[in-house]
């Protein structure tokens, strides 16, 4: 007899301080096991700040899965597409998928159907380790088709003729007429394109070095989480950098002296 008590399920919502950001989830188990949330995005910033996060639960001892599940859906019905990540650059909830779904598993007809499906597929099929007998009749195996393939090619070498061969390259110099032979073969193989430099890289141009980072980088920008994790690493920057001193100032204007006024760069951080 278990010493835990039957799981059940839990609708919950987290509320991060330092942002007024939210998430919703749900949780098949018990509400003190420990779990935090599903989202990627939310634990990261729980592991770093998890002080500023709290806890409550929705709805509780839900008694199936499914049920479970729709429940989680009714709540994140009341989220607008809005508030979540990428359609506004400050979102209010961690949620990014708030179309709700049932899995499979969550419900009888899909263990019925699905699962019998995958047992079906895994049947006499053979998990976790393996006995030692089997490692042994593989390697068997792959010798004899090297041996048979020495045979088709009508060359086999023994053991001690490997040896021989070994032994006889071990220490053993090339001599000058070796090398004057060796040196004529390769100067016909460069001579005749049997031998050929690698086609050095071709150098981009500062434009097309500036486009393919400037692509790069909006290739990143438009990932919702690392666009989120950014602006956050981006702020906290920003605010425990040290006030500039008069002396810094006044270098930084001498410096943009004579040269002509560009428009500011727009501030993509957010306050």
């Amino acid at each position: 007899m278990s010493i835990y008590p039957e799981k059940y399920g839990f609708v919950y919502i987290w509320y991060d301080r330092k942002y007024k950001r939210y998430y919703i989830g749900c949780h098949w188990g018990h509400i003190d096991d420990g779990y935090i949330c599903s989202s990627s995005w939310m634990k990261r910033a729980y592991k770093n700040r998890p002080t500023d996060f709290r806890r409550r639960i929705l709805t509780t001892d839900i008694q199936s899965k499914e049920e479970m599940y729709l429940t989680e859906q009714r709540w994140l019905s009341n989220i607008r597409f809005e508030e979540v990540s990428p359609n506004t650059k400050m979102p209010r909830y961690y949620n990014i998928n708030i179309v709700g779904f049932v899995p499979w598993h969550a419900t009888d007809e899909g263990v019925k159907t699905v699962g019998e499906k995958i047992s079906k597929a895994n049947k006499g099929k053979k998990f976790g380790p393996r006995d030692p007998s089997v490692g042994q009749k593989i390697s068997e195996s792959k010798k004899a088709k090297f041996e048979e393939r020495q045979q088709q090619l009508g060359y086999k070498f023994s053991d001690e003729h490997r040896e021989k061969l070994s032994d006889g390259r071990k220490d053993k110099p090339h001599t000058e007429e070796w090398k004057l032979e060796n040196g004529k073969h390769m100067k016909e193989q460069w001579n005749n394109g049997t031998r050929k430099r690698a086609e050095p890289k071709t150098k981009m141009t500062k434009e097309e070095q500036a486009g393919l980072s400037s692509t790069r980088l909006k290739s990143r920008w438009s990932d919702p989480e690392w666009a989120a994790k950014q602006r956050e690493a981006l702020s906290l920057g920003a605010k425990s950098r040290p006030p500039r001193s008069e002396e810094s100032k006044l270098k930084a204007s001498l410096a943009q002296l004579g040269k002509p006024k560009t428009k500011k760069a727009i501030n993509t951080v957010e306050p």
